[in-house]
C-alpha cells in the first residue's frame, strides 16, 4: 500500500474529493477531508458517509487555518490552486496532486483521455458505447460518471478506460498518461479561473505531456497545436486535409466511407466531427 500510514488531506468534499478520500483510505492512508464551505452548505449523506468511513472532514475557516502535517494533499477539480485553502499548503511546501493524477497511480489499464471546449462528454460516451459494443470493456468516467478515483478503487476488469478530463484536471498532472489522446476544439472559457487564454489552453495541452511516440493524438485538423510526440489521426468537417473527414454526404477515412450520415441520428456539423473523433479513437484502439 503505497500511502499506508501516511497523512493526507483531500482538498475538496465534492464528488471527486470524496472519491479520492475513500481511495486513499483503502490503502491505508490517513484522510482528512478539508472544505472551505460550511458543513450546513455540503451534502449530509457524504459528510456521513466520510465519517463512517473513519475519515476526519474540517470545514469552513477551520479548514482554511488547517495546521496540521500532512505528507500529501489532493486537489479536487472544483478547488482552485489559488485559493486560501490550496495556498495554505502550497505556501508549506506541501506535496499536491490532483485527484486525476492521484487515481492514475492505482490504474493498471490503458486510457482514452477526451478533451475540448465543447464536445468531450457526448465524445466520451460514444467512445465507450462504441468499444463496449465491439467486445472492448470500458467505462465514461472521469469528469463525468464515476471520478476515475471511484473507477481505481473498485479495480474492475477493464479493457480500457474512456476519460473525459477539463482543464481543471490536467492541471495538476505529473504521470497521467493515455495511450490515446482526443482533442476536439478549442475556446476562451473559464477566464473567473485563468489568468488569460493562453493559461487555460497551456492546462489542456497537458494531455500530450506525458505520451510517446507509440501513442496516438486524435485532434481536429483545424487546431493549431504545437508540435506533441503521439503519432497524430486528424478529424474536421470543414476540411479535405484530415485522415476523417466529409464527402458525398459520408464521414470517410483515406477515402473509404464509414458512415453515411443518414444513418446517424446525431445532427449539426459539431455533433459529426464527435463521432469522427469517435471512430478515430476505435482505429486507433484497433477496430
Amino acid at each position: 500500500m503505497r500511502y499506508k500510514q501516511q497523512n493526507i488531506a483531500v482538498l475538496g468534499a465534492g464528488l471527486s474529493g470524496t472519491a479520492a478520500a475513500l481511495l486513499l483510505k483503502a490503502e491505508g492512508a490517513h484522510v482528512t477531508v478539508l472544505d472551505s464551505a460550511e458543513e450546513k452548505n455540503l451534502l449530509k449523506s457524504t459528510i456521513d458517509n466520510l465519517r463512517r468511513e473513519g475519515i476526519r472532514v474540517t470545514c469552513g475557516k477551520a479548514a482554511d487555518e488547517d495546521s496540521s502535517t500532512y505528507q500529501m494533499a489532493v486537489l479536487s477539480p472544483g478547488i482552485d490552486p489559488a485559493s486560501r485553502l490550496a495556498r495554505n499548503f502550497s505556501t508549506r511546501k506541501v506535496e499536491m496532486i490532483g485527484e486525476l493524477e492521484l487515481a492514475w497511480r492505482f490504474c493498471e489499464t490503458s486510457a482514452i483521455a477526451v478533451t475540448g471546449t465543447n464536445g468531450k462528454t457526448t465524445t466520451t460516451e460514444l467512445i465507450a458505447q462504441m468499444l463496449n459494443a465491439c467486445g472492448q470493456r470500458t467505462i465514461a468516467c472521469g469528469n463525468i460518471g464515476k471520478p476515475l478515483s471511484e473507477v481505481a478503487r473498485e479495480r474492475k476488469p477493464f479493457d480500457v478506460l474512456t476519460v473525459e478530463v477539463s482543464s481543471f484536471q490536467l492541471e495538476t498532472i505529473r504521470t497521467f498518461h493515455p495511450s490515446i489522446s482526443l482533442w476536439l476544439n478549442f475556446a476562451p472559457d473559464h477566464l473567473d479561473r485563468y489568468h488569460s487564454v493562453a493559461d487555460y489552453r497551456a492546462a489542456k495541452l497537458r494531455i500530450f505531456e506525458n505520451q510517446t511516440e507509440q501513442d496516438v493524438a486524435v485532434v481536429n485538423t483545424v487546431e493549431a497545436l504545437p508540435q506533441i510526440r503521439p503519432r497524430r489521426l486528424t478529424f474536421s468537417a470543414y476540411s479535405d486535409q484530415a485522415d476523417f473527414r466529409l464527402f458525398n454526404g459520408a464521414i470517410v477515412y483515406r477515402d473509404q466511407a464509414v458512415l453515411r450520415l443518414s444513418d446517424t441520428k446525431l445532427r449539426g456539423l459539431h455533433n459529426i466531427e464527435n463521432v469522427m473523433a469517435t471512430l478515430a479513437a476505435g482505429v486507433a484502439r484497433g477496430l
